[in-house]
């Protein structure tokens, strides 16, 4: 044993009496006080309304004993003992009439001093009852003083019905009954005192084990309501989570049948179209509709590979896997990036694009989101604008920073305006064309913002075009420490003559590229399996560039493959083509070091990337 332990035991030796005795006369243990201060309230709450019917019965009781004692007792001497019992019932209904109403909001404590405050008046009310006896019954005769000791016995055991609170309410007032009616009788009558003594106790405790079986019925039927309430309440609650839950399962439901049918009719459109050029490529046209056709399946192949890569993002969004990780970038340099990207389509529908930057901004945040919700801005400015300019500005506000796109565009009907930010939903067409798109862009930049937590904010007016504001908070004025410069511009034909290994088990997919490459002026080679890789390997050497399928034919992987021919012929770029879900794809990638590029690949992408790998693998 320790040495706290004697101490221990001393303090539980102490505690034991005052913890039976708080049992006994019905206290609650004062760990479980909190959680039974409810019952209390509604048990103290029980006793004071019964306390407001009392004076009733005190009137009939008074008039009762002056029908037994006036024949005998001056009038003046009973008025007196009628006042002060009619006193003190009226001062224990006027105490429960005040008390009543704060009972339910009292805490522990305050109950418990209601709780001593009844025991005062109840003892009182019970004294003014036992002081009859104590100064009339020697004064009356045999038959009379038999009857007060019944009635005066009978309201100890009608106090039953009264002290519901608890039993000790009813120990304070049966007790001064009894003990004044059997001090009374006693000195009377000495004889039988013993007995009548211990008759009495008898009686006392027997009143007094009826009280508390009477008193665990009430709280245990009270508890058993409130537990019934509860459960009430809990089963309330989970019928309206259930309906909410299937509410939203429904919305979920309809919302994925839209997007079903909205995505099946997005894709179906540039797949017919490609068809159809397909077609017209089969009737060899001459060198102007060649080039014509080129364009427009360049323009078809982008816009579908931009509407997967939107329903990819979308996806994710909607599943919390969006990667966010935040680090400081320089928001100044992104927006110039943005902005230069997009000048080409700005100007091949004649608008100016400009781009207004006060002073350098670094942001802490996710650039690659960042540039995402910029690019979504202005490609949706460039799509709804037909003539006039477009604006990009970026202004510092510490401790954020605001940019904004502004176009010249038709603008957004106010009822519109709640409504451009959700999936596939496209603004009307302007005269008898249709913005291309599957109206994801908005609905991504939306979701971006929240999860950035930017806050995006759109003003419109029709007739007068549209300004979508994001503020950006924790931003800084960049300072020469955070300097970073523009991407050097890649020359398209850099290592022109440079040797390009393709390795796709899809044979058409492997051809086009390979017969791409050659037109711009590569030398490629083709595999379709390892095998024929190996052989590709061995024949000619080591490639400058290596592009190859993420999952290739039999489980096997491209990526291992090129690790293992770098290791075995010398390091030379990598370019990766995945159909695979993004996330996983590109986790891959990342960990092994090697450019990704999701399938569809637009030429203008797939020529940056490889000029971009060139240049890295061999700088001028």
């Amino acid at each position: 044993m320790n040495r706290d332990e004697p101490q221990r035991h001393a303090a539980f030796d102490a505690d034991a009496p005052r913890s039976y005795l708080r049992r006994w006369l019905g206290l609650p243990r004062r760990d479980a006080e909190p959680r039974l201060g409810q019952l209390t309230a509604e048990l103290l709450g029980l006793h004071a309304r019964i306390l407001l019917r009392m004076p009733l019965f005190q009137i009939v009781l008074v008039a009762a004993f002056g029908w037994i004692v006036l024949p005998h007792v001056a009038f003046s001497d009973f008025a007196d003992w009628a006042v002060f019992a009619l006193a003190a019932e009226a001062l224990r209904a006027g105490a429960a009439k005040a008390t009543l109403p704060r009972l339910p909001g009292l805490g522990t404590a305050g109950l418990a001093r209601v709780q001593a405050l009844f025991i005062t008046l109840d003892a009182m009310a019970g004294l003014s009852i036992g002081l009859f006896a104590l100064i009339f019954l020697a004064r009356l005769p045999l038959l009379s003083q038999m009857l007060v000791e019944t009635t005066l016995f009978t309201i100890s055991a009608a106090g039953a019905s009264v002290a519901l609170s608890s039993r000790y309410v009813l120990a304070a007032y049966s007790s001064v009954v009894l003990l004044c009616a059997g001090v009374s009788w006693d000195r009377l009558h000495q004889g039988q005192a013993p007995v009548v003594t211990v008759l009495t106790l008898l009686y006392w405790v027997f009143l007094l084990g009826v009280a508390r079986d009477a008193e665990q019925l009430l709280a245990r039927s009270i508890r058993i309501r409130a537990e019934r309430d509860d459960a009430l309440r809990a089963l309330e609650i989970q019928h309206a989570e259930l309906v909410e839950a299937k509410r939203r399962l429904d919305h979920a439901t309809q919302e994925r049948s839209r997007i079903l049918a909205a995505t099946s009719h997005d894709l179906r459109q540039p797949l017919q179209a490609l068809s159809i050029y397909s077609a017209v490529l089969s009737a060899r046209p001459g060198p102007q509709a060649l080039e014509a056709v080129g364009r427009n399946i360049e323009n078809i192949v982008r816009d579908v590979g931009d509407m997967l890569d939107n329903l990819v993002d979308l996806a994710r969004l909607s599943a919390g896997s969006y990667p966010l990780k935040s680090q400081d970038f320089r928001l100044d340099t992104l927006v110039q990036r943005s902005s230069e990207a997009f000048a080409a389509a700005a100007a091949a529908k004649d608008l100016s694009l400009s781009c207004h930057v006060t002073e350098p901004v670094l942001l802490h945040g996710n650039a690659t989101a960042t540039a995402r919700v910029l690019r979504n801005l202005l490609d949706n400015a460039i799509k709804y604008t037909e003539q006039g300019r477009i604006d990009v500005d970026i202004v510092l506000l510490p401790p954020g920073a605001l940019l904004s796109v502004t176009d010249t565009g038709p603008g957004i009907e106010a009822a519109q305006q709640k409504r451009i930010f959700e999936e596939f939903y496209r603004g009307p067409a302007q005269g008898d064309t249709q913005p291309a798109g599957a109206g994801l862009g908005l609905a991504i930049v939306h979701r971006l913002c929240e999860a950035l937590g930017a806050r995006l904010e759109v003003h419109s007016e029709p007739g007068l075009g549209t300004r979508f504001s994001i503020w950006w908070p924790r931003a800084r004025a960049a300072t020469d420490a955070d300097s970073v410069t523009l991407e050097p511009g890649l020359t398209v034909c850099a290592q022109r003559a440079a040797q390009v290994f393709v390795i796709d088990d899809d044979r058409a997919v492997a051809a086009s590229l390979t017969q791409l490459l050659e037109l711009w002026g590569y030398r490629a080679g083709v595999a379709h399996d390892q095998a024929g890789a190996q052989a590709l390997f061995a024949q000619l050497g080591r490639p400058a560039l290596l592009i190859t399928d993420l999952r290739l034919d039999h489980g096997v992987d491209g990526l291992d493959l090129a690790a293992q021919w770098r290791s075995r012929y010398g390091d030379f770029a990598v370019l990766a083509i995945s159909g695979e879900d993004q996330e996983a794809a590109d986790a891959r990638a990342r960990q092994a070091g090697v450019t990704l590029l999701h399938k569809p690949v637009s030429s203008f992408k797939l020529r940056l990337e490889i000029a971009r790998a060139l240049a890295d693998t061999y700088p001028s």
